[in-house]
């Protein structure tokens, strides 16, 4: 797979960041650091007042663990790897609701994409918040920060089939949901 040249810069900002380049580190922030910023939002919207403080902590622990990392272009997943425990870890330690979605109560729809029609945001974040976590990091990451499924797998930890799987019954969730709250 032929890299394109967003990715070898920002694969050039890594190297230059390992080696104590903070301009370059500077503008890894301000090229990645929105996209960190709006997953840990979208998964810790049952504490909202946590995520300038996670965001904050996942930069200084990618700040400190850069110089580990091997591959440079790895380092997305990467980071959302290091931003997806942070938020996991302060779940279990605040004991925050999750709010699972049974896979089980997701009906077959019809295959036309009734959510791409007039969205409304906040509706979008209130049907998101309603997911599971795991259904709700796959299609974060996948729609709103167009990671690969390869990315996927290796941000959470996981297999690419159970990316795949995750957002499928991700988006069959999202839309009964979204079902449920129009009229």
């Amino acid at each position: 797979m032929p890299v394109t040249p967003e990715q070898l810069y920002e694969q050039t900002l890594v190297i230059r960041s390992q080696i104590g380049d903070e301009r370059a580190f500077a503008e890894l922030l301000a090229l990645v650091g929105p996209g960190l910023l709006r997953f840990t939002q979208r998964m810790m919207q049952s504490a909202p007042e946590q995520v300038a403080d996670l965001s904050q902590e996942t930069w200084v622990a990618i700040y400190r663990s850069l110089p580990r990392l091997q591959d440079p272009g790895k380092f997305r997943p990467w980071a959302f790897r290091i931003a997806r425990d942070r938020i996991y870890r302060e779940h279990r330690r605040r004991k925050l609701p999750v709010q699972p979605f049974d896979e089980t109560r997701a009906e077959e729809l019809p295959a036309g994409d009734e959510l791409a029609a007039a969205v409304d945001p906040e509706q979008l974040g209130q049907c998101l918040a309603a997911l599971s976590p795991e259904h709700r990091e796959a299609l974060v990451l996948r729609f709103f920060e167009n990671l690969s499924y390869e990315d996927i797998a290796r941000a959470t930890g996981t297999t690419i089939g159970t990316v795949r799987s995750r957002i499928y019954y991700g988006k069959s969730a999202l839309r009964t949901i979204w079902k449920g709250k129009t009229p």
